[in-house]
């Protein structure tokens, strides 16, 4: 679980790069996530405009096509509660290649990555603790024997 956790860290401070470039191009209340299904990447952001009735997410669009690391499918965003989406190719067409190639799919090989070295942890660990009790059980059966009986006689 940690593992997974620490995988996402990158992707989280990229969600949050992302918001605060948003929120400097004039919009409020903005709102980021990237979900994930089949190996199908949406990104997906909302926010409010100042100027309610002319802001169609243009900005937005940009925004993510020219600054956001991460490689997305469809780009999702609601402005003023209107919803736009574009599809990579769309966005290709309207701003032209990205200035910087994405990682390339969601992530998943760094995923399987971790999750193999934390598995390669636990086995070590465990090698290691039956180690321990293997030799605890040793001293456990090396107890010194008892002395011999006394004499048979009370003095």
């Amino acid at each position: 679980m940690c593992v997974l956790v620490a995988v996402g860290c990158t992707s989280l401070a990229e969600l949050s790069n992302l918001r605060s470039r948003v929120q400097d191009a004039g919009y409020t209340g903005v709102s980021v996530e990237h979900n994930t299904s089949n190996g199908f990447d949406t990104l997906a952001v909302a926010a409010y405009a100042a100027d309610r009735g002319t802001d169609d997410g243009e900005k937005i669009f940009r925004l993510v096509w020219e600054t956001y690391p991460e490689d997305v499918d469809r780009v999702v965003v609601v402005v003023n509660d209107k919803a736009r989406a574009a599809s990579k190719e769309e966005l290709r067409k309207a701003y032209g290649p990205r200035k910087f190639q994405p990682a390339g799919g969601s992530g998943s090989g760094t995923v399987l990555l971790w999750v193999l070295f934390a598995a390669f942890l636990v086995v070590c660990g465990l090698i290691a603790a039956e180690i321990v009790r293997r030799r605890r059980r040793r001293r456990v059966e090396r107890v010194v024997p008892p002395r011999p009986p006394g004499p048979y006689y009370k003095f």
